[in-house]
């Protein structure tokens, strides 16, 4: 029987690139290792499909993605590991039936599952080639698509409310927790929460919460969160009158829309400290900004570019994507983003040693393959998430603040993706004040 297993573990391993089929030793076990090596000897060899995500459809009729298609997630197991990691598609949102009307027509591939593929292959850190992600390409991967538009807050079912859309964010998230526990997560000891964009803004809002249900199920899993671009920022309120404070009111309203019109369901703590403006808890600052009655978060990481690209067409309306060079006006608006965005940070309790803050303008990091090559003071995100998981993800002593304070300029450093400029910048002090209206 011992001959049996090994001829057929090593012809396994002969057959496939060594980087998809080897076993990351010093992140699994010894008592692990065995079922791992008997899964890959058995499947390795028959088909490539065991590094893809399979598709798993949710059956519950009241969530669903927008137009009533049923929600769902991509996993693929890892079997013989007990870290987990469980990534939210973002992509925008809307408001108002008529906002969603018109996304509908557009991207009705956010609003729907009609078209998804049955299978998907992970990338950036849900890839499961080792070059391309170093510390989770052997973990357990899940990916769930984004069909609800509501950045995964939503509580509206079409049912319920008698509106053509549902918008069922955070029980779609809730219902996939409760799938994945039967397959494999109650063994998990590890969780790491990830999104970007929307995904990323569903992370913060929503990883306490998720955190606590598996505490209160009795699990003893450490749960953290890793948010990409959702780090969004509330601009504070100032005099009527002038672009910029006309942008500030506009986003405040939309905001406060988008709330009401999901019937969003925000962090207990956030809700508490601002009884009359629960709409402000869509920001991270305001629901990582506790006071002495807040309980203990569970850990998060954020990652954000200084000058975010949807942060600034969001916020101040800057037209980064027009060719041609920025005004002296739209110039100071980008650079006051920059500093509020640092300031920020600087502003919420225990959160400025799990930032990775790069001077760049884009959007999004974690599904791209060349999420390795950004550099934060000579370290890259996987780094920094290393040296933040080997903590206890709360404490500030001995860590190093990766927040970019060295170039003070969008596009300043050397390993910021390409292509997007701000023509004609210029170098201005990192305690820029607020564009004058």
């Amino acid at each position: 029987m011992f001959l049996v297993f090994t001829t057929v573990f090593f012809w396994a391993f002969l057959s496939v690139p060594l980087v998809d089929c080897s076993i990351d030793l010093q992140q699994e076990s010894w008592n692990e290792l065995s079922h791992q090596f008997v899964h890959l000897a058995k499947k390795c060899y028959l088909s490539r499909d065991i590094f893809m995500m399979r598709l798993h459809h949710l059956t519950d009729r009241n969530v669903t993605c927008n137009d009533g298609t049923p929600a769902g997630y991509y996993l693929r197991r890892a079997h013989g590991s007990k870290r987990w990691i469980v990534y939210l598609e973002g992509g925008e949102f809307c408001t108002s039936a008529e906002s969603c009307e018109a996304r509908y027509s557009d991207m009705t591939h956010l609003m729907s599952s009609a078209r998804w593929n049955p299978v998907k292959e992970g990338s950036g850190i849900l890839s499961t080639k080792q070059h391309l992600n170093p510390t989770w390409w052997n973990a357990n991967h899940v990916y769930v698509p984004y069909c609800s538009s509501d950045a995964w807050i939503g509580n509206a079912s079409a049912n319920e409310t008698g509106e053509r859309f549902s918008f069922v964010g955070s029980r779609i998230l809730e219902r996939v927790f409760t799938e994945l526990m039967s397959k494999g997560l109650e063994h998990a000891e590890r969780v790491l929460l990830a999104g970007s964009s929307a995904g990323g803004i569903g992370v913060i809002l929503n990883l306490d919460r998720i955190a606590k249900r598996l505490q209160t199920g009795g699990f003893k899993i450490d749960v953290r969160g890793l948010a990409d671009s959702g780090w969004y920022l509330d601009i504070p309120s100032c005099p009527a009158g002038g672009k910029h404070c006309q942008r500030a009111k506009i986003q405040e309203n939309v905001t406060k829309m988008a709330i009401a019109y999901w019937r969003g369901v925000v962090p207990d703590d956030c809700a508490r400290r601002n009884p009359q403006k629960k709409w402000k808890c869509f920001f991270g600052e305001q629901v990582y900004r506790t006071d002495d009655k807040s309980p203990k978060h569970s850990p998060l990481f954020v990652f954000q570019w200084l000058y975010d690209s949807a942060q600034l067409v969001w916020s101040i309306g800057a037209h980064i994507m027009r060719p041609g060079q920025l005004s002296d006006e739209e110039q100071a608006r980008v650079s006051y983003i920059g500093n509020e965005v640092r300031n920020s940070f600087n502003r919420t309790k225990g959160l400025s040693c799990a930032v990775f803050a790069p001077s760049c303008i884009f959007h999004s990091i974690l599904n791209q393959n060349d999420w390795l090559n950004v550099l934060v003071k000579g370290k890259n995100l996987n780094q920094a998430l290393n040296d933040w998981y080997q903590s206890s993800g709360q404490t500030t002593q001995d860590c190093q603040t990766l927040i970019e304070t060295e170039c003070t300029v969008p596009q300043c450093a050397l390993t910021c993706p390409s292509g997007w400029k701000l023509m004609g910048q210029r170098s201005r002090s990192k305690h820029t004040k607020p564009p004058s209206d």
